[in-house]
């Protein structure tokens, strides 16, 4: 589906936006280094979506472990959240992985993050286990969810 935004690597330049990004939606947000030691890495598919002005409104970040894309990452600017932008994303790093022959993709996510699990869902991820009391910040459980990428 085309959307009106670019997506794009990160680069260098875009590590302050996703830090804010990630601090604005995360309750225990990674800290920047870890983005900026992340951004260039080939290995990893690390993409932003950026506005007219290239800033980022929103990153994913995944792995390419075993056999399979782990998302590590992925997060929307509040302002930019309900525009689709965040399926957009998710599709277009799932193609990307598809395109270098990975056939399914892994993530965990808050039990309580009713939006992304509706997102993975949509994209034909199924809940495949549970990390009971995961999320350091206050208990929460974690969802694992797994799926083809051939069914997105």
């Amino acid at each position: 589906m085309p959307y009106p935004l670019e997506i794009r690597r990160a680069n260098k330049a875009d590590v302050e936006s996703v830090f804010e990004i990630e601090a604005a939606v995360q309750k225990v947000p990674w800290e920047k280094r870890a983005f900026t030691d992340m951004q260039g890495d080939e290995d990893l598919y690390f993409f932003v979506a950026v506005d007219n002005a290239s800033r980022p409104v929103a990153f994913i970040i995944g792995m390419h472990t075993d056999d399979f894309l782990e998302i590590l990452n992925f997060a929307v600017t509040p302002d930019f959240q309900g525009q689709g932008i965040g399926s957009w994303l998710f599709e277009y790093a799932l193609h990307e992985a598809a395109a270098a022959g990975i056939e399914s993709v892994r993530l965990e996510v808050r039990e309580g993050n009713v939006p992304a699990i509706a997102l993975y869902k949509a994209h034909g991820l199924e809940t495949v286990g549970m990390r009971r009391g995961y999320y350091s910040d206050n208990g929460e459980n974690a969802l694992l969810m797994s799926g083809l990428i051939s069914s997105v």
